[in-house]
C-alpha cells in the first residue's frame, strides 16, 4: 500500500477519533443527547449517561439502554461497589479431566499403528476438553453474571501468559485459568505466589529443566520482566540468581506442583540486593518489596482499563495504593473507577475494542445467543485466540487489533450473528451487503476526507490511531489461519487457499446449519415509541454503539434508511407497521452500524 494512501486513511481516521473525543462540540447532531444529560455531581465524578456507559465498557462488556437507565438511578459509588462486590457462587461449574499417565503406559507393547491410533484418540479428547472450557468461559462472559471478574481475568490471561499449544495437556491450562479467575479481584501478591508453583507456567517456561548446576533462566527472566518489575529494574546477575532459586520447581505427570529437593540449589543467592538461601517462594517476597513491582502492576492495569499509559505522578499514586493495601485489587479498582481522570476526554470512547470485547458486547447489545464456540472461533479469526496468545508477552492490543482484513471480518461476524449475510459469502471476501452498502461507505469516506481537509486541526493531527477504514477490500493473507481449535499448527500465509475452507468448516460446525438469531428489532424499536426514520435510527445507534456517532455518519445512515423504506413503497412513520419488511431493513441497518469504525471503539 502506498504511503500516500496510508496517510489519507490515517487522516480521516484521526478526524473520527478526534470527533469522538471532543463529544457534542464536535458532533452536534450525534445521537443520544448525552451532552444535554443532567449531571449529578457525587464526589468528583460527573455521573451521566456518557460516563456510566464508559465505566461499563471498561469494567465489563458494555451496557444495554435498559441497564443504563437503572444504573443512573444510583450514585457512582453504589454502582462501583456493586461491580466489585463478591458474587454468590456454588463453585467452579466446569470439571476438567486430569488425564492419567497410566493411559500412555497402556500403549507399551502395542503395535506401532495401534499406538498411533491410541495417541490420536487421547489428543483428540484433550483438544475437545480445551475447546469446551474455552467455550464455557465465553458463555460466562456473555451471561454477565460476574462481568468485572471476567474483565480482569482477561487482563491476567494476557499478563501471566501460557499457551495451550505449548503446555502438554489441557488440564494444566484449565487449572491455571481457574486459579486466575478465582483470584482475579483478590491480591496480586497471591497471584504471583501461585504462578511460580503453577504447573502450566512451569511447563510453558521450561522450569522442569531448571536443575541444580544447569539452571534454565526462562521463568526467572519472565518473572521479573513481565510478571513483576518490568525491564530496567533488574540485572542479568539477578536473572541468574533467581533461576538458581527456582531450581527444583517442577510439575509432575499428574499436573501438580512438585518441589524436587535433589534438583534444588540450596546455596546462598543475592537477588536485588538481598542475600539468603532463597527458593522461589522467597524470591517472590523479595520482588513484592520492590517499588518497581507496584508501579509495574499498577501501570499495566491502568493501561488495560484506560487504553493509555498513566503519567508518572498518577502512576506513583496508584502504585502507592497497591503497596498500602498489600496488593489487594478491590481498593485499587474502586479508587480508579471513582477517579475523575478515568473519565477524561483522552480516555472515553477512544480505545479500540479487542475481538472478545467487540463480540461479547455485540451479543449483549443485540440480546442474541449464538453458540459460544462460534464466538470463540470468530475472536481467534480476528486475532485474539483465547488460551493461545502470540507469545509470552501476550497480545499487543490497542491499534494492533485493526487491520484491513480484521475490520472487514468484524462486519462479517456481525452480519452472521444478525443473520443478514451468508457464511460462505463472508469467507469468499464478499460481505453480501449489496451496492447500497458499498455506496454508503464510499460516501462516508468522502465526507470524512472532506472534514479532514477543513476541520482536522492540531487535535486531529495529534491523534495516532492507525485504523484502516477501507472495508470493501478483499480478504488478505492475514485471513490465512487455521480456525480449528487444537490443530497441530496454524497454516502460514503461503499455505495457499486451504486455510479458508478449514476456517469455514470450523465456523459452520460451530454455528450449525440451523442457526437463526432470536431477534425482534422491530418490537424493540417500536416499544421505545419511535415512529419516524430519525427516531428509529437514533434508537438503534443508541443501543448498538458504545459511543456517539459523528453527525456525518448519522446523516448517511439516515439517507440509507429512507432509501430502503422508500424502495419498498412504505411511507415515513409506517415502517414499523410493515413487520416482515421492517425487520429485514432494521437488521441490515444494524449490520451497517456494527460494521462502522465507531463500533470498534469503546
Amino acid at each position: 500500500m502506498s504511503t500516500e494512501g496510508r496517510s489519507e486513511r490515517l487522516r480521516w481516521a484521526r478526524v473520527l477519533v478526534a470527533a469522538v473525543a471532543m463529544g457534542a462540540g464536535a458532533a452536534p447532531a450525534a445521537l443520544g443527547g448525552w451532552a444535554d444529560d443532567p449531571v449529578t455531581q457525587t464526589g468528583a465524578v460527573a455521573w451521566n449517561a456518557s460516563n456510566a456507559e464508559h465505566l461499563f465498557n471498561r469494567a465489563a462488556f458494555g451496557v444495554t439502554p435498559e441497564e443504563l437507565d437503572d444504573i443512573l438511578e444510583h450514585t457512582p459509588e453504589h454502582v462501583v461497589d456493586e461491580l466489585l462486590s463478591p458474587r454468590e457462587s456454588a463453585g467452579e461449574p466446569f470439571f476438567a479431566e486430569r488425564g492419567d499417565a497410566s493411559q500412555y503406559r497402556q500403549m507399551r507393547g502395542l503395535p506401532e499403528e495401534e499406538r498411533r491410533r491410541f495417541r490420536a484418540q487421547l489428543r483428540a479428547a484433550d483438544r475437545r476438553q480445551m475447546d469446551d472450557y474455552a467455550s464455557f468461559w465465553v458463555d460466562q462472559m456473555v451471561d454477565y453474571e460476574d462481568p468485572l471478574r471476567d474483565r480482569i481475568t482477561l487482563f491476567w490471561h494476557g499478563f501471566f501468559t501460557t499457551s495451550s499449544r505449548d503446555v502438554r495437556r489441557s488440564f494444566e491450562v484449565i487449572q491455571q485459568h481457574q486459579f486466575l479467575r478465582a483470584n482475579a479481584l483478590g491480591s496480586y501478591a497471591d497471584l504471583l505466589r501461585g504462578i511460580v508453583r503453577d504447573p502450566a507456567m512451569l511447563y510453558y517456561l521450561d522450569n522442569n529443566a531448571n536443575r541444580k548446576g544447569k539452571p534454565n533462566e526462562n521463568l526467572a527472566r519472565e518473572l521479573m520482566e513481565l510478571f513483576s518489575l518490568g525491564e530496567g529494574n533488574y540485572s542479568e546477575a539477578d536473572v541468574k540468581e533467581v533461576a538458581r532459586a527456582l531450581t527444583g520447581y517442577s510439575a509432575n505427570r499428574d499436573g501438580e506442583f512438585e518441589f524436587n529437593r535433589r534438583q534444588h540449589d540450596g546455596g546462598i543467592k543475592r537477588v536485588l540486593g538481598e542475600r539468603g538461601r532463597f527458593d522461589g517462594d522467597d524470591v517472590v517476597e523479595v520482588l513484592l518489596e520492590q517499588e518497581a513491582c507496584a508501579e509495574w502492576v499498577a501501570g499495566r492495569l491502568i493501561e488495560f482499563l484506560e487504553g493509555v499509559q498513566p503519567e508518572s505522578a498518577r502512576l506513583r499514586e496508584y502504585a502507592g495504593i497497591l503497596r498500602n493495601e498489600d496488593y489487594q485489587l478491590r481498593p485499587f479498582l474502586r479508587r480508579l473507577f471513582l477517579d475523575p481522570e478515568f473519565y477524561r476526554e483522552e480516555v472515553v470512547g477512544t480505545r479500540v475494542q479487542s475481538p472478545v470485547d467487540y463480540l461479547v458486547g455485540m451479543t449483549r447489545r443485540l440480546d442474541v445467543h449464538p453458540p459460544a464456540r462460534y464466538l470463540l472461533l470468530a475472536a481467534g479469526n480476528l486475532g485474539e485466540r483465547l488460551f493461545q496468545p502470540p507469545n509470552v508477552k501476550g497480545w499487543e492490543g490497542g491499534e494492533s487489533w485493526i487491520t484491513t482484513s480484521s475490520l472487514l471480518q468484524r462486519g462479517n461476524v456481525a452480519g452472521l450473528v444478525l443473520g443478514t449475510i451468508d457464511l460462505q459469502a463472508a469467507f469468499e471476501g464478499n460481505p453480501g451487503l449489496g451496492e447500497r452498502r458499498r455506496e454508503l461507505r464510499r460516501r462516508l469516506s468522502d465526507a470524512r476526507r472532506s472534514g479532514a481537509e477543513s476541520d482536522a486541526g492540531p487535535q486531529g493531527d495529534d491523534m495516532d490511531m492507525d485504523m484502516d477504514l477501507d472495508m470493501d477490500m478483499e480478504i488478505d493473507s492475514e485471513m490465512d489461519m487455521d480456525m480449528e481449535m487444537g490443530a497441530e499448527a496454524p497454516p502460514t500465509s503461503d499455505s495457499g487457499g486451504d486455510a479458508v475452507p478449514r476456517a469455514l468448516r470450523a465456523l459452520r460446525s460451530a454455528v450449525g446449519s440451523g442457526y437463526r438469531p432470536r431477534l425482534n428489532l422491530t418490537w424493540r424499536v417500536k416499544a421505545t415509541g419511535a415512529t419516524d426514520d430519525g427516531e428509529i435510527l437514533d434508537e438503534l445507534l443508541s443501543s448498538l454503539l458504545a459511543i456517539e456517532a459523528p453527525a456525518e455518519t448519522r446523516a448517511l445512515l439516515l439517507d440509507h434508511l429512507k432509501a430502503e423504506r422508500a424502495g419498498i413503497g412504505i411511507r415515513e412513520g409506517e415502517l414499523l407497521e410493515a413487520t416482515a419488511a421492517c425487520e429485514a431493513i432494521l437488521r441490515r441497518l444494524a449490520h451497517l452500524i456494527l460494521s462502522l469504525p465507531e463500533a470498534q471503539l469503546g
